[in-house]
């Protein structure tokens, strides 16, 4: 067990905000939690004769309110150069900067041991080699034999599905209007897309994959409910921010959609600082900020078709950013502070909002890349 990692370093709970520092090795507990990923740091070649290179991977943990360091951690000459374009279910997927090869890796999760580290070259996407995957979604751990990878990019009309062993992939049309939401629900064994909130409203098919063959989980459009009434405050706080849409399901397969909800700040050429509500079209600036402000939950609710507002989801932890989303029980994780949301973006940092009291915890300022969810 000691080979797991190697060393790992750590320091005290932060203090100060704005300031990450990693220093000190010591011994790291190796059990699965959720992590929140940094960017790589201390780079230098490895000395091997197949190339690579090795890094200091960067961390912090939720529970212990840590940040924690893995350092002379090798990647290998598939992941050198390589930007990471989304996560899921512990798993990152890097794309070439240089060639446009994609890479399914495990290597960036402190959970995985180092003899369990792969790396997954998988085929070329058949769009424009210079699009960008807006998200990713695993329906299992890659060692599982049910594991299904789904990719979209923002530019492309099209879904792209992988299985392990396969040598391209299979592409599904997505006829309506989709966000970048996506999520595997284990409940129902099937891909929900997100639509975009339209005034227009799609009235043609939701699922997308003949399910006369077995080869993938059907992948379907969302259907919203209608949502139930809410605070007036809280009806002004969704009027008056920028939102952003989530889609998470729970280990025992609650529904939730989420809005996470930001005010923006534009710094203008005379100096001045001005909020922006995302609807006109900003004025000339030199720079902009997002600050959190709020997050609203509705749960879905299937046996009535609505959707409830909700300010208690019991001991569940949600867990939100650029990435796919996803949710842990806090028992499971102690340390954890149960009926909160997570969140974690480049421009807004990261910290949780307790949903009981709608309070922000605001932990610190500093561009992450994403959550990790537990390796399973």
């Amino acid at each position: 067990m000691s080979q797991l990692l190697g060393r790992i370093a750590k320091i005290s709970s932060l203090v100060k905000k704005q300031r990450l520092c990693f220093s000190e090795l010591r011994s790291f507990s190796t059990a699965a939690t959720p992590y929140l990923l940094f960017c790589e740091t201390n780079y230098r070649m490895a000395r091997t004769p197949f190339g690579g290179a090795v890094v200091d991977i960067n961390l912090y943990d939720p529970r212990k309110k840590e940040t924690v360091k893995v350092p002379d951690q090798y990647l290998s000459k598939e992941l050198q150069c390589t930007m990471k374009m989304g996560s899921s279910r512990g798993w990152v997927v890097a794309r070439n900067i240089f060639d446009s090869t994609l890479h399914l890796t495990n290597i960036f999760n402190p959970c995985a041991s180092v003899s369990s580290h792969k790396v997954i070259t998988l085929p070329p996407l058949e769009d424009d080699a210079k699009a960008r995957i807006s998200s990713i979604s695993l329906s299992a751990s890659p060692d599982q034999k049910d594991c299904i990878l789904a990719a979209k990019s923002s530019s492309s009309p099209f879904l792209s599905l992988w299985r392990p062993g396969d040598s391209a992939w299979t592409r599904i049309k997505v006829p309506f209007p989709a966000s970048k939401v996506m999520m595997y629900s284990a409940r129902d064994r099937k891909f929900y897309l997100l639509p975009r909130e339209s005034k227009e409203e799609y009235e043609g098919p939701i699922d997308l994959i003949n399910t006369s063959s077995d080869d993938f989980p059907q992948v379907t459009l969302y259907q919203r409910f209608p949502n139930s009434d809410i605070p007036v405050s809280r009806q002004e706080q969704l009027a008056s921010t920028i939102k952003s849409q989530y889609l998470v399901e729970s280990p025992s397969g609650d529904s939730f959609i989420v809005y996470w909800c930001n005010e923006r700040s534009l710094y203008l050429k005379e100096g001045k600082v001005e909020p922006w509500n995302g609807k006109n079209p900003p004025p000339i600036r030199i720079s902009s900020r997002s600050k959190t402000r709020t997050f609203v939950v509705f749960r879905q609710d299937l046996e009535q078709g609505i959707s409830s507002y909700t300010e208690d989801i019991g001991d569940l932890c949600i867990f939100l950013g650029q990435r796919e989303a996803f949710c842990v029980f806090a028992t499971e994780y102690p340390g954890l502070h149960p009926n909160s949301v997570y969140y974690a973006s480049s421009g807004t940092g990261f910290g949780y909002y307790d949903l009981s009291s709608n309070t922000l915890h605001d932990v610190i300022h500093k561009a992450p890349f994403s959550w990790l969810a537990p390796l399973q």
